[in-house]
Formats: structure tokens, C-alpha cells, sequence
């Protein structure tokens, strides 16, 4: 085995790595700072706490000093970068080693691995050598063909630059070949080592890979019509939104997040075919080896660079695609996130009775009552045809258990159930003499997003809650649950089902629910948690908490202070998790705050003494801490029993509204439903939601419009234009 070193452009090549098996390990440091701007000690410090199980919630919140005040998100990102960057070392490593073991790996080859970026570019080069089968180059190879490969390349052969076809014909070399092989197969065999040198070439590809991204043009076309008539029918609908990329074609530099993903949606239902298409890169890509060669051999050469230039180009092709693909799912999962957060994070209304309807036309509408505590006290039904037993029944079970708000769930009926408990409301038969007033009842009356309340009726998780309830009125007892606390009861829901995020059907389900797990958890981190009230379902989304730990602290309830969980909670489980649970019910206030016992000494000091500066802290009670833990211990005293859910995304019953009420101009006042990159959805009251494009959402330019609307946002929108067709309906927030 080659030992000295080879210079491959600004890199040095050790060969003395091979023969140990190994790349040296990169420094995980270095490479993270420069990628994410952060200081070396801050992405030491959180590699050093990961590496002592500490989760991402307890080193942001109380690890500041430490990490130099590093959110969540951030402390995300350098785990996951340090991942990735561990994972590409250790595949360059496999493929170098089997490729030597192989005994085929060359200079360049090595070069070309070592220096690769992506995970990608290293398995491109190394699936040749780690397929079962045999290449054609690597057949060549064995017949024998290098040689006239090698004289191809490069025609210099002894003291004489072969000039023609015929010279190359001529040499011994290729006359040695001649006794068993055509002219033509060993030009053919040759031109396949050659093309396999090409696709291996890691500058080549980078040449290519930089036209293709700056240059193409995204184009997409209809592929067989008939597709379309064997889509399932909850598909098939959908359809005309796609319509445009029947034939699309676009810069892919000016190319949307969303348009990708309306493509890959199409192509994967086997409707739409997609190319890029660059027209003049072939001439760039010939030149770019013509090197003013204009004799016949330098033709030969660039003959049989242009017959592999488009396996190359489609093998580059898939690879930018690819490439996009996952930059536009990580930009739609980012949107998907921020939606979340804001649905989560609305305000719970504990402490009111509850008439709760599921309704339906042919199977009739489920009626439940919940106490003040969501829990179910009767069940009912009633048919929305047979209207005098149905208002008969509602009157009786309002009187009866004295409800205070009506949820009405929005699928199909709920405008005809909301019209009619609002004419009932009206009706003498709630405004009799000596019964209680009603009228309030009348602003009281609320619909509630039914989004993935389907799925969690149906699942695991409800069976385990309500054994002995069917699914429909265990559907029932999730819309009341879901306005009285939208956080409790939407951790309960998975989370591609929850209706605030674009195509997350279509994007890799682990990858989406890991995403959408940090939202949940953060979001559950950030809420004061009861732990005397709280459900199994919330508590095993604290930090370190597990379902099994979350049914140990659950059973052993109730606590009277966080010095009780100790006793079902480990050493590295109470340092973890124990600053989430709060005991409103505790003689120790710290522990209806978020400061961590750890901190208790201290905070007690600043509390009693009235101090605001770490510098007026004894040093015994101050070490380890730093201002930045007075400051928190400040604000989160001065937040105790504040829930910082302080907007309701919950939409108040109007008059019944009909697209014919709705005319272009018309001003509404509704809820924000989902953001996405183009644009928000605004509940309008009809079946479909109303769209504000981005062009519409402000006067101001918009890139994004997260940065101006929210979901559960209460919104002024005027209607700009409705299709009867599709039953589109254009909204604009402009000078409103």
C-alpha cells in the first residue's frame, strides 16, 4: 500500500488513514461554530450536557450560564448538527475501508470521499462498490480495457502523441485486444470506464451540480390523464388545486416551498412527471474538458464524455431534486411548528357545564354534558328531521344541568344545530317565570375545530381513557376537552392530524412527527403543569418523563410539595423534570414556580432581602449562579399563578352564513385556521376557508406571514373574490 502523501488540489490525502481502517474524527466543535455562529464554549458546553442526559428543556432553562443563553431551538441545532456530522464521517469510513479491502480504491477515489459534504454525495460514490452486482466498468476493467481507456484520456504513449483513430488502432496495446474483441467493443468497454471515472469525479459533479441549481428550469407536465379517474375519491377532490402544474415550468431559482411539494404530491401519485432542464450545459460541460484538444483522439475522449453526459445529468438531477425536496419539507415542517405552538399555546376556560353536540344528518347528532372538570355526566342524541323532539330534549337537559356555554363541533350540520339551538335560546320555552335567565346562553355559543378529534376517538390513547365508552361519544367528550384546554387535549392527537400545517401527509412521518414532538414538548414545558391535576398524557411530555414514569407519578398522587416527588422520581429525574411540576396546593411558594429547587436557597435570599443584583448575594449563596439566574428567579416570581395562555382561538356562533350572503367587499371578522407559506386560511363560517395571500395579508411587503397573523388569531378580512366553481373564496387584510 501506497504511504506518501497526495496533493489533490488544496488538500493533502494521508494514505497511511487507510491503512489504519480510519479518517481521523472531526472536530465537532469547530466544524458547529463556523456552520451556526455560535462560540466554541457554547457548543461544548451543550455537547458536554447531552452527554450527561440532560434534556434540551432543562439546558435552556436552567443551564444559561453555562451555554450562554441558548434557546431551545439553538441547543436543537447543535445536536442534530454534531449527529449529522458523526454520521457522514463514520459512512466516508465504511466506504473507504470496503473499497480498499477491494483493492480498488485510487487517489482520486479517496479524494472524492474525504472531501465530500453531504451523506448523499457519499453514498453516490460509494454504491458502485457496495452493490452485489458487477458494473460494466468494473467488467471492463477485468477484460482488460484500462489501457485503451488510459491511452483515450491522455495520448501520449512513449515518445509519439497518437493523433488518429488509426494510431490508437495501431498500438500494441490495442492490437493485444483485437485477438478476442471487435474495434467497436473495445472502444464500447473503454468508453464505460471512462463514463464510470466521470460519475466518480467529484469535481465534475460539483461543475454540474452548480449549473443545474443556478441555471434549470423546473418543469412538469401531465403524465397519463387516466391516473386521475383511479385516485381515491378523497384525492381525487382535491385535484383542481393542482391543476396549474399540468404544465409548469419555472426558474429553480425562483421556485416556493409549497410548489415543490405540490410537485412531489403529483409525481409520487403517479400523475405528474418532472424534469430540470438545462439546455446549454452540455456545450459548458464538453468544454469544460475540451482543453483546445482538436485532434481526433481529443474528440474520441470528448465523444465519450457527451455519450455518459446525461447518465450523469440524471444521476446529478435526482440528486438536486432530492436536495430541494428536503429544503422545502424542513421550511413546510418550520411552518407546520409555528402553527402548533400558536394552537397549543391558546387559553384553557375550566369551570364551566358544558352541552356539547357532535352533529350529523343520517346517523344523528351526540349530545353529551360535561362538568366543570370535562368529565361526562350524560349522554344523548337527537335527530335534526325530528325538530320538536329534538327542541324538547335540548330544553330539558339545558334546565336540568344548568349548562353554562354550548360547543358545537364544526362538521357536517353544525350550522343547522348552532340555527337551532340559537331559536331555541330565543324561544319562551327557556324564558318561562321562575326559571333561571337564559339569555346569555345567546353569546355563549361556540364551535370548535373537529381536526383529528376523529383519529383520537379511535386510538390507543381514548380506549385507555374511556373504556366503556363507544368512539362517538368518546369524539364527543374530546370537542369539550379541546376548548376547555386545547393543550391537554391535543397531546393526545398526532400531530400530522391536527389540520395546521400543508401536505404533512406527504413528507417522511418520522421526520415530521420528531419535528412536531419538540413544539409539543416545549410548549408543555413552558405551561405550568399541576401535577395533582394533570392527565398521564401531558406529564409524559415533561422533560425526562416517560409514560411509565408518568403512570408512577400519576398513581402515587397527591403531592403536597415537590420534596414529595422524590420518592417516585430518581436522582437525574427530579433534577431534570421537578421544575415543571408545580403544587399550587404547597406551603413552599417556590414550588408554583418555575425555579428549580436547586435555586431555592438563592431565591430565597433575593426575595427576602429585596435584591436585584447577583452582586449583592453573599458568595457562599451565589456561586455557580450569575445575574442572568437573578433575573429569572425575579420574573418567574413575579409570574407565579400567571398561565401564559392568554389567547382563545375559540370561535363564537354567529348567524347561519351562506356563500350567497357573501358578497365581493364584504367585511368579516373571523379566526385564523392555518399559515402557510403563501398565504393564511381564515374560518369565514362556510365549508371552505377563506385564503389571504400573502400579497393581501399588509400594506407592507410580506415574506413571512407568520411574522403578521397567527393560528387563532381573530382577524378583520374583506372578501376580494369567490369562485362558484370551486368554491375558492379570496380574502385581503389590506387597508382594513
Amino acid at each position: 500500500m501506497q504511504e506518501e502523501n497526495e496533493v489533490e488540489g488544496n488538500e493533502i490525502i494521508e494514505w497511511k488513514y487507510i491503512s489504519q481502517n480510519i479518517l481521523p474524527e472531526p472536530n465537532y466543535t469547530l466544524v458547529t461554530s463556523k456552520e451556526l455562529w455560535l462560540r466554541d464554549f457554547q457548543i461544548q458546553s451543550v455537547l458536554e450536557l447531552v452527554a450527561e442526559w440532560s434534556t434540551v428543556p432543562f439546558i435552556a432553562r436552567y443551564r444559561k450560564e453555562a451555554t450562554g443563553d441558548l434557546d431551545e431551538d439553538q441547543i436543537r441545532g447543535i445536536i442534530a448538527l454534531r449527529e449529522k456530522i458523526e454520521k457522514i464521517w463514520k459512512a466516508k469510513n465504511t466506504a473507504i475501508n470496503t473499497i480498499d479491502e477491494m483493492e480498488k480504491l485510487t487517489p482520486e477515489l479517496l479524494a472524492s470521499i474525504t472531501n465530500a459534504i453531504t451523506l448523499k454525495e457519499v453514498e453516490d460514490l460509494y454504491k458502485p462498490y457496495k452493490s452485489k452486482k458487477k458494473t460494466k466498468a468494473m467488467i471492463a476493467i477485468e477484460k482488460g480495457f484500462q489501457v485503451v481507456a488510459d491511452i483515450i484520456k491522455n495520448p501520449e504513449v512513449g515518445y509519439e502523441c497518437i493523433r488518429t483513430l488509426q494510431q490508437l488502432v495501431a498500438t500494441s496495446e490495442f492490437q493485444s485486444l483485437l485477438k478476442n474483441n471487435t474495434q467497436e467493443e473495445i472502444l464500447e468497454w473503454s468508453h464505460e470506464i471512462i463514463a464510470a471515472e466521470i460519475v466518480a469525479d467529484s469535481e465534475i459533479r460539483d461543475f454540474m451540480r452548480t449549473h443545474v441549481q443556478k441555471k434549470s428550469i423546473v418543469t412538469s407536465k401531465i403524465k397519463w390523464e387516466k391516473m386521475i379517474e383511479k385516485l381515491p375519491e378523497n384525492i381525487k377532490k382535491d385535484v383542481h388545486k393542482f391543476s396549474i402544474y399540468s404544465d409548469f415550468q419555472i426558474v429553480i431559482s425562483k421556485i416556493k416551498p409549497y410548489q415543490v411539494l405540490a410537485l412531489n404530491r403529483w409525481v409520487n401519485l403517479k400523475i405528474l412527471w418532472t424534469k430540470l432542464v438545462s439546455d446549454d450545459l452540455l456545450d459548458e460541460f464538453v468544454r469544460n474538458f475540451d482543453n483546445d484538444m482538436k485532434t481526433e483522439i481529443g474528440e474520441l475522449y470528448l465523444a465519450a464524455i457527451s455519450s455518459w453526459y446525461k447518465t450523469l445529468y440524471k444521476s446529478v438531477e435526482n440528486e438536486v431534486m432530492w436536495e430541494l425536496s428536503e429544503l422545502w419539507e424542513d421550511d413546510a415542517i418550520t411552518a407546520f411548528q409555528t402553527n402548533l405552538g400558536a394552537l397549543l399555546m391558546t387559553k384553557p376556560e375550566y369551570g364551566k357545564k358544558a352541552l356539547v353536540f357532535d352533529p350529523a344528518y343520517r346517523t344523528g347528532c351526540k349530545i353529551a354534558i360535561l362538568d366543570e372538570w370535562a368529565n361526562p355526566v350524560e349522554f344523548s342524541k337527537i335527530f335534526l328531521h325530528q325538530e320538536r323532539e329534538a327542541i324538547e330534549k335540548i330544553v330539558t337537559l339545558i334546565k336540568k344541568h344548568k349548562v353554562d356555554v354550548v360547543i358545537v363541533w364544526n362538521g357536517t350540520a353544525s350550522n343547522e344545530t348552532v340555527e337551532l339551538v340559537q331559536r331555541i335560546i330565543k324561544s319562551p320555552l327557556l324564558t318561562r317565570e321562575g326559571d333561571r335567565g337564559w339569555d346569555y346562553l345567546q353569546d355563549n355559543i361556540f364551535i370548535v375545530n373537529e381536526s383529528g378529534a376523529s383519529v383520537y376517538s379511535a386510538s390507543k390513547v381514548a380506549q385507555e381513557e374511556f373504556k366503556e365508552l363507544d368512539v362517538t361519544d368518546r369524539g364527543t367528550i374530546s370537542i369539550w376537552r379541546r376548548f376547555i384546554d386545547p393543550l391537554s387535549e391535543l397531546v393526545k392527537v398526532p400531530v400530522g392530524s391536527i389540520g395546521v400545517g400543508m401536505y404533512q401527509h406527504d413528507m417522511p412521518e418520522k421526520k415530521l412527527e420528531e419535528k412536531l414532538w419538540y413544539v409539543v414538548e416545549d410548549t408543555v414545558n413552558e405551561v405550568w403543569i399541576n401535577v395533582n391535576t394533570s392527565s398521564i398524557y401531558v406529564l409524559q411530555h415533561i422533560s425526562w418523563v416517560d409514560k411509565r414514569l408518568a403512570k408512577k407519578i400519576y398513581k402515587n398522587r397527591p403531592y403536597n410539595s415537590r420534596t414529595d416527588l422524590k420518592k417516585v422520581l430518581s436522582e437525574k429525574a427530579y433534577e431534570q423534570a421537578i421544575w415543571f411540576l408545580r403544587i399550587p396546593e404547597s406551603t413552599e411558594s417556590f414550588d408554583n414556580t418555575d425555579i428549580h429547587p436547586e435555586q431555592y436557597e438563592l431565591a430565597h435570599y433575593i426575595i427576602e432581602h429585596d435584591v436585584e443584583s447577583i452582586s449583592n448575594v453573599p458568595g457562599d449563596i451565589a456561586q455557580d449562579f450569575s445575574q442572568t439566574t437573578v433575573d429569572f428567579i425575579l420574573t418567574s416570581y413575579r409570574n407565579i399563578w400567571k398561565d401564559p395562555r392568554v389567547n382563545s382561538a375559540h370561535k363564537k356562533a354567529s348567524k347561519k352564513i351562506e356563500a350567497s350572503d357573501i358578497g365581493e367587499w364584504s367585511i368579516l371578522e373571523w379566526t385564523v385556521r392555518n399559515v402557510v407559506a403563501f398565504g393564511a386560511f381564515v374560518d369565514i363560517g362556510l365549508k371552505n376557508d377563506g385564503l389571504v395571500h400573502v400579497s393581501q395579508i399588509a400594506d407592507a411587503y410580506v415574506s413571512d406571514p407568520n411574522d403578521f397573523v397567527s393560528v387563532g388569531e381573530t382577524v378583520k378580512v374583506k372578501v376580494t373574490g369567490i369562485d362558484e366553481k370551486t368554491g375558492k373564496i379570496q380574502l385581503s387584510m389590506k387597508d382594513l
